[in-house]
């Protein structure tokens, strides 16, 4: 195979994208098919989930014809596409732990919330399960969590009141919430037995 993407009797990528810019949208089918496969190995091995995988390898091809322009002949197809595959991929990874950092914080947030309420005015299985976590807490450290979450003081505020940086209030709210939500995975799994 040449550079070109050429084998003996075959149409090289080069002439195939050419085709396609002048107007020959059938011209993009041999190029999926040829370059395909190679695409969809390479973006998953980059991101094993087989939904995404797919989803990825159609936006590329769907992103490659769109932008055929930008592509430079006598260049790699192949590392175009990969490329491209690589900046889809990226995208993804960075909206997935966008969206799992907020969903978390949110669960953080509103599960203290209900911990702070009395009783009688949410008896959830999730609230009552922070509410026993909460109680094994240190008493200094429920009052850090109190200052964020009741008072809603920022780590600044916390640190002066407590005579400490920021960046160890920062440190250890972020230390107590991941042990509030171990303990609280672990009393709504021990009620699920």
């Amino acid at each position: 195979m040449s550079a070109d993407g050429e084998e003996s009797g075959t149409i090289g990528d080069d002439s195939l994208v050419e085709a396609v810019r002048r107007g020959d949208t059938g011209a993009f089918a041999p190029l999926l098919d040829r370059h395909l496969g190679r695409v969809h190995a390479f973006i998953a091995l980059k991101l094993p989930v087989p939904h995404l995988v797919d989803e990825i390898a159609h936006e590329t091809f769907v992103f490659a014809y769109r932008n055929l322009d930008r592509f430079t002949p006598g260049t790699s197809l192949p590392a175009w596409l990969r490329a491209i595959a690589a900046n889809k991929v990226r995208a993804e990874i960075e909206r997935y732990c966008r969206e799992r950092s907020n969903r978390l914080g949110y669960a953080e947030h509103r599960l203290i919330e209900l911990a702070a309420s009395t009783p009688d005015e949410d008896a959830s299985r999730e609230a009552e399960a922070m509410r026993f976590c909460l109680e094994e807490v240190p008493s200094n450290l429920r009052e850090l969590l109190r200052m964020k979450y009741g008072a809603r003081c920022s780590a600044d505020e916390m640190a002066r009141r407590l005579s400490r940086s920021a960046a160890w209030v920062r440190t250890t709210l972020f230390r107590v919430r991941q042990q509030l939500r171990a303990c609280i995975e672990t009393r709504l799994k021990e009620e699920c037995r």
